[in-house]
């Protein structure tokens, strides 16, 4: 009976990974999500994957070649925050640091303008950039989590990819 219970487990633990991980696919060039309204560039030298964070999809994750990562994601405005600014403070604040060093400045994601955070941490670095739908919708994330060594290289990608941000028909 033990047997059978541990068959039962294995073939559906490794059922349920075989199905996950097919939804994972990756992206080059382009990724567009018209569930959420937005597009951006993927750079030529990164790796990026989509599909692959739990529920419906909401963004790419880019994997650089610092080993760290950039989160794009779009989502309701949910907390309701009034701007970016509020959106980035809040995000912030979950951040758990013994030393806060954070700043928030007024960024611009494409042609629209909203705000970037920067939180250095302990060893770690987290910069945030938010960006609001014109005229209410889904609100736009791109998140690096970096350290202090890789800090440059991979925001200049941030950037990039910011850059190249653009509202597309909202489906």
């Amino acid at each position: 009976m033990r047997f059978l219970v541990f068959a039962f487990v294995l073939l559906t633990q490794s059922a349920s990974g075989h199905c996950a991980k097919a939804d994972a696919r990756p992206v080059h060039h382009v990724y567009r999500n018209p569930a959420e309204g937005y597009t951006i560039r993927i750079p030529n030298h990164v790796q990026a994957v989509a599909g692959n964070q739990a529920g419906p999809e909401r963004g790419v994750s880019i994997h650089l070649r610092s080993g760290n990562t950039i989160l794009t994601i779009g989502e309701p405005n949910s907390a309701e925050y009034k701007d970016p600014q509020e959106g980035i403070a809040a995000s912030l604040k979950f951040e758990e640091c013994q030393s806060r060093v954070a700043t928030i400045t007024v960024a611009r994601m494409g042609k629209i303008t909203g705000a970037k955070g920067r939180l250095a941490c302990g060893n770690r670095i987290y910069v945030t950039m938010l960006t609001f739908r014109p005229h209410g919708g889904p609100i736009y994330w791109l998140k690096l989590e970096t350290d202090p060594s890789h800090e440059c290289e991979d925001e200049a990608v941030l950037l990039s990819v910011a850059s190249s941000f653009r509202i597309i028909r909202w489906e």
